[in-house]
């Protein structure tokens, strides 16, 4: 056991993990009250398993101290390797934090360490919880865990359906096309659109079976815009917005918080990062899109940032992000969606802002606009 001389009190053991496909390595560390960090033996090779779970436990028990402290696990997410080890300390009742790998390749880039292995990366993972305080990972629900598992295989079959139909339209315009391929290419796109119809048949009935969560999606379905898939795959990305504290948290979740790049006499113009959830981003484009037609409020939104930014990328992008603030505010308030509802300090609904988004003033909504900022 490799020790720094110190007597202080231990504050928490860390155990790193570095998971493969058949095999993870764990690296037992400690704190103290003096910040000291203690590393215990060398890193051990676990099967990735039951049996390797259940030894990984009796493992980091045998080699803890005496004094009482908390012991925090730090897996990184690899692939979906990690999950069977995650459910099962969760069942356990372990603490638990689940690290992107992108957040530990640059905490990486600040060590020392040159060389790669399993074993430095699961020292290294030590490090990093024994260094930082790290969110817990929360398990999902089953109903939580199969809208996730049942809107990803959906958008999958989706992006299997995009090359194909690039290929249709091709080949029907080519040169005397063969009637025998094009029949082929439309089967397999009637195919994928009938696993498709399947999946949202099943998504209704997972939706059906929990009232709760049946309740709630309600509440952003009711926004002009937002279907039940799409509803149901903000929903599953964010788990609930179970670990969501504010509206700032979410938006960088989803990559659509607004960076900025300067140096000198060099500065870039602003944009948003795009280092988040890329599901989560693609699940409201075709929102904020309808919206655009259907919303009136989103439509007075966009025209506002169309008269500062000719770009219509860029006022897309925002309604993209007012959407998932809003299904935010819904879900955690328990609310409909009020068209009628100015917050105070927001965009401020004018008769020429209606005209310029292409509202009449005889539009139902536009009335109840109107008349709520007049109050």
């Amino acid at each position: 056991m490799v020790r720094t001389p110190s007597t202080a009190p231990l504050l928490k053991y860390v155990v790193g993990v570095d998971i493969a496909k058949d095999t993870f390595v764990a690296c037992l560390g400690s704190l103290d009250a003096a910040q000291g960090h203690r590393f215990y033996g060398k890193p051990t090779t676990f099967p990735n398993d039951a049996a390797g779970f259940a030894a990984l436990r009796a493992w980091v028990v045998a080699r803890q101290e005496p004094a009482p402290a908390p012991c925090w696990y730090v897996v990184e997410a690899t692939g979906v390797y990690y999950e069977e080890l995650a459910y099962f300390l969760a069942d356990q009742q372990q603490s638990l934090s689940v690290l992107l790998p992108h957040k530990v390749k640059h905490f990486a880039r600040s060590t020392q360490v040159k060389s790669k292995t399993d074993a430095l990366d699961a020292r290294l993972l030590c490090q990093l919880g024994l260094e930082r305080q790290l969110p817990p990972w929360q398990p999902l629900t089953p109903a939580m865990r199969q809208l996730r598992f049942l809107t990803r295989e959906r958008a999958g079959l989706r992006r299997q359906a995009s090359p194909l139909k690039s290929r249709l339209h091709a080949h029907r315009h080519t040169y005397q096309p063969d009637p025998q391929a094009l029949a082929r290419l439309r089967r397999q796109l009637a195919w994928l659109d009938e696993l498709v119809a399947e999946i949202d048949a099943q998504l209704a009935q997972v939706v059906a079976a929990e009232p709760e969560l049946a309740r709630r999606l309600a509440y952003l379905t009711s926004v002009p815009g937002i279907g039940l898939v799409s509803a149901c795959i903000i929903v599953a990305e964010t788990s609930g917005f179970a670990l969501v504290e504010n509206e700032r948290q979410l938006a960088s979740y989803a990559g659509l918080d607004v960076v900025q790049r300067q140096s000198g006499a060099t500065a870039r113009a602003t944009s948003v990062s795009k280092r988040g959830n890329a599901r989560l981003r693609m699940a409201l484009y075709l929102p904020a899109v309808s919206s655009l037609t259907h919303n009136v409020q989103q439509k007075a939104f966009y025209a506002r940032i169309r008269a500062r930014q000719p770009a219509g990328k860029v006022g897309v992008v925002a309604v993209m992000r007012k959407l998932l603030l809003l299904t935010y505010a819904l879900w955690k308030n328990e609310r409909e969606y009020d068209p009628a509802h100015q917050p105070t300090g927001r965009l401020k609904v004018t008769p020429a802002l209606l005209a310029q988004a292409g509202v009449t003033q005889d539009d139902p909504q536009s009335g109840g606009l109107l008349q709520e900022n007049q109050r």
